[in-house]
């Protein structure tokens, strides 16, 4: 008989060690709602589902397939990152590919960029283009 009550009581603690375990749950003392403590787990999988849209646009264009909206999104991100030597590369791109239909602010941003690269000369003339199509 003692020998099964010692084996009841060893499955009965391997059983429990491997039971799952509570999670925690925090309180807010205003609404008393239960709310979850998110996981570790949880988090590290979020991190890496993040796609880079504008390197894998930069690699795309890279190879030769071009269209305008990658080239104005990958040239705005450069031009609002502050990489503005990226930027002029990737205007210059999207005014030989549509230079006629493009918005006023274009003219701006690209005008902006060729100063920071040294081609104060193209700067000036998109400026002068920027200020007659912005009217």
């Amino acid at each position: 008989m003692k020998k099964y009550a010692l084996l009841f009581i060893a499955f009965f603690l391997s059983v429990s060690s491997f039971a799952q375990k509570n999670n925690k749950v925090q309180t807010n003392k205003k609404t008393e709602k239960a709310k979850p403590t998110p996981l570790k787990e949880e988090a590290v999988v979020t991190t890496f589902t993040k796609i880079k849209i504008i390197e894998n646009y930069e690699r795309v264009l890279e190879k030769g397939y071009k269209t305008e909206a990658m080239l104005k999104a990958v040239a705005d991100y450069r031009f609002f990152a502050e990489d503005l030597a990226a930027a002029a590369k990737w205007y210059t791109q999207l005014f030989e590919f549509c230079p006629d239909e493009l918005e006023p602010v274009y003219y701006y941003r690209y005008a902006e960029s060729l100063k920071s690269i040294g081609q104060t000369e193209k700067a000036e003339e998109m400026m002068t283009l920027f200020q007659s199509k912005k009217v």
